[in-house]
């Protein structure tokens, strides 16, 4: 009873009487002999605080917040670093089996119960079938959006490889139609249904109905095309090599029509087309190699040729994406026996860049074709003889110094190439795993 006595009476009192009294200040002054003292009691929603800058002799307030951590970025950083994206893509619906399917259960909705009017009966069921259908529509549509992810949140490599496969801009346009059409089946079915629920006799309703139902399968007949190209994205992502970003990955680079794809066959499970003519690796092909019961992961990547990297094809730039977004160990092919169609000059160039710009990639360089090599370096009629150069010059015949010659048709060499492989590919699998540590425990910042 105390405590309730105690709010009782601080409610009936003034809130300028209550600071009075428990101000230091008013001790003595305002105090009556004998009142009795209640303990402060203080209700309140939340506290406002303003600050007051001068500005030119006068106080002008100013607001200040408190700085807050954004939590968002902190979950785009952590969505940022996850890879396999593409193997999470929902399972998307042709366009005319969503429409058959909706329009299906649509018509089955029966109206409520116990309406005794016929008129207000079928406006009732009317107005349910469009609502049906519509949402049978455009609820599909809205978890396509949802759940296909947004470039910004993906995987720099997963990223790439939606630009270089799909067209820079078009996997994103792709989805705004598909949100474009959610939108339009939402405000067609509503105005329908709507128009159908005033309907004052039977007939009214019964036009109403089948005229929006014409009108929800024309727009997605009319505007469909954009989940079938939903449909063909989503089997395109799907059919891209899954990398594990923890497991050491051997990327073979070269210029085309090396003996890349051969010497994949040779060193993983990957089954490469292997043909005599340029670009016979049309994208990333994954294998995996095991050796002494361990396991990695090798990729069979487009050749490069020599040129700016504007001039790239889109085939050139998956290879640089590849050596750009993942932590690989590179095994470059060289093929001096002028078979491939690209000159020992040219392969010269295009490995001195390729090893200037990724020169912190463990690296192990191999000459294809041994068997057919010749003693006198092949010299192109576009290339100069002469040439200065003394590197060029022992490059046309044994390839960069350390290279390991190999041939996929006698077998010289494939056995000291896997022991060279395993132990690169140990040693990349030890930089995976440093760098994991130096992630779970940084070093704090002084």
């Amino acid at each position: 009873m105390s405590g309730a006595f105690c709010i009782s009476q601080l409610l009936q009192t003034s809130s300028t009487k209550i600071l009075l009294k428990t101000s230091k200040f008013s001790q003595g002054l305002y105090v009556k002999a004998g009142a009795t003292r209640y303990p402060n009691l203080c209700f309140y929603r939340n506290v406002q605080t303003v600050t007051y800058a001068i500005v030119d002799g006068s106080y002008v307030p100013s607001t200040t917040q408190t700085h807050q951590p954004d939590k968002t970025k902190e979950n785009e950083s952590t969505k940022l670093e996850s890879v396999g994206a593409f193997q999470k893509l929902p399972m998307v619906m042709p366009s005319v089996d969503i429409l058959y399917s909706a329009l299906r259960k649509a018509k089955r909705v029966p109206p409520t119960k116990g309406i005794a009017n016929i008129a207000k009966r079928e406006r009732n069921k009317g107005a349910k079938q469009l609502d049906a259908l519509m949402k049978e529509l455009a609820v599909p549509l809205r978890e396509y959006t949802e759940n296909f992810p947004k470039k910004k949140y993906l995987h720099p490599y997963e990223r790439s490889l939606i630009e270089l496969t799909l067209g820079d801009g078009n996997y994103e346009e792709v989805l705004r139609n598909v949100d474009a059409l959610r939108k339009k089946v939402v405000g067609v079915g509503k105005e329908h249904a709507s128009l159908c629920a005033k309907c004052l006799t039977k007939r009214d309703a019964l036009e109403r109905l089948n005229e929006g139902m014409e009108k929800l399968e024309e727009v997605f007949k009319c505007d469909g095309k954009a989940v079938d190209d939903l449909l063909n994205i989503a089997k395109t992502l799907r059919a891209m090599p899954v990398v594990d970003l923890e497991t050491p990955t051997l990327c073979l680079v070269g210029a085309p029509n090396v003996g890349k794809s051969s010497l994949v066959r040779e060193l993983s499970t990957g089954k490469p087309e292997i043909c005599n003519y340029p670009f016979t690796t049309r994208g990333i092909l994954m294998g995996h190699i095991a050796l002494n019961f361990q396991h990695f992961q090798v990729t069979d990547t487009p050749g490069l040729l020599k040129r700016h990297d504007e001039d790239r094809n889109n085939l050139e730039k998956l290879t640089l994406a590849v050596l750009s977004h993942l932590p690989t160990a590179i095994l470059y092919v060289h093929d001096l026996t002028g078979e491939c169609g690209t000159s020992p000059s040219d392969q010269f160039v295009i490995y001195k860049e390729i090893k200037q710009r990724f020169s912190n990639h463990l690296w192990l360089d191999v000459v294809s074709k041994c068997d057919i090599l010749q003693e006198a370096p092949v010299i192109f009629i576009t290339e100069d003889s002469d040439t200065d150069n003394v590197e060029l010059a022992r490059y046309r015949k044994m390839g960069p110094e350390g290279a390991i010659l190999v041939s996929v048709m006698d077998g010289k060499g494939l056995d000291e190439l896997k022991v060279q492989v395993h132990e690169m590919l140990v040693t990349q699998m030890d930089r995976i795993q440093n760098s994991k540590i130096d992630e779970d425990n940084p070093e704090p910042v002084t």
